[in-house]
């Protein structure tokens, strides 16, 4: 498995994916200072960061291995004994990897110009919402491998922009925020005490409740691994037949 992985590493060298985990925070950081100036440069980087532009790259990372890997026929690994379910599982992985990746990126960028404007959230504070982001977005990668073997890069970034940023922003301050897209703004509240939209949360307002962090968390990770799991049956009896 371990020899899977470091291929999959390998293909990545030459691919725009690895210059997205290092674009992707910038352009994140950037649009902040530009648009929202420094005095709510912290809550505004990670708005955008989980709205919109986090999901858009990570649909993009996936979508592009994918699609890469369907161009080169999955560079004739078929025509030879491998095991189908090691390719999947590799892939899941190392796309895995990358989100974990582009969110510490994330977070040393943020922290740093952060830090030079004089505005902080607590240190520890911005590292575990990061990681948490990590934790609830990881489901959707083999949801969205899945859709870009089934139909296509673009339809599988346009599906992820839209239940993300629709589904994400509206029901994240509403009852139904454990709609699994919901989830990742629903968390920051407690974490990081920024609204889905953006605003500083109030003292006192609901959305502050901190109990939501554990079972959101559970969530997403336990469909992770079923989606994960259901996915690679797939792939593995679509390439037998």
């Amino acid at each position: 498995m371990v020899n899977y992985l470091k291929s999959e590493f390998l293909k990545q060298r030459h691919r725009f994916n690895l210059k997205l985990l290092w674009l992707s925070p910038f352009i994140a950081v950037t649009l902040v200072l530009i648009l929202m100036g420094g005095r709510f440069f912290m809550e505004g980087a990670f708005n955008w960061w989980y709205t919109m532009i986090l999901p858009g790259t990570l649909s993009m990372i996936v979508s592009f291995t994918v699609s890469a890997e369907k161009k080169h026929n999955r560079h004739g690994l078929f025509a030879v004994s491998t095991s189908k379910i090691k390719l999947w599982i590799s892939q899941l992985v190392m796309n895995t990897i990358l989100l974990l990746i582009t969110n510490l990126i994330f977070f040393i960028v943020m922290s740093t110009v952060g830090t030079t404007l004089g505005v902080s959230i607590p240190f520890l504070s911005s590292f575990i919402a990061s990681f948490v982001l990590f934790l609830t977005l990881a489901w959707q990668i083999p949801l969205f491998m899945f859709i870009s073997e089934k139909m296509g890069s673009f339809f599988s970034l346009m599906i992820s922009l839209f239940c993300n940023m629709g589904f994400g922003i509206f029901f994240a301050a509403t009852r139904l925020w454990y709609v699994p897209f919901a989830i990742p703004a629903r968390l920051m509240c407690p974490i990081i005490k920024v609204l889905p939209n953006g605003l500083p949360l109030e003292a006192g307002n609901h959305l502050g409740d901190s109990s939501v962090i554990f079972i959101g968390i559970i969530i997403t990770v336990a469909l992770y691994f079923i989606f994960s799991l259901i996915t690679t049956m797939w792939f593995h009896h679509r390439e037998v037949k």
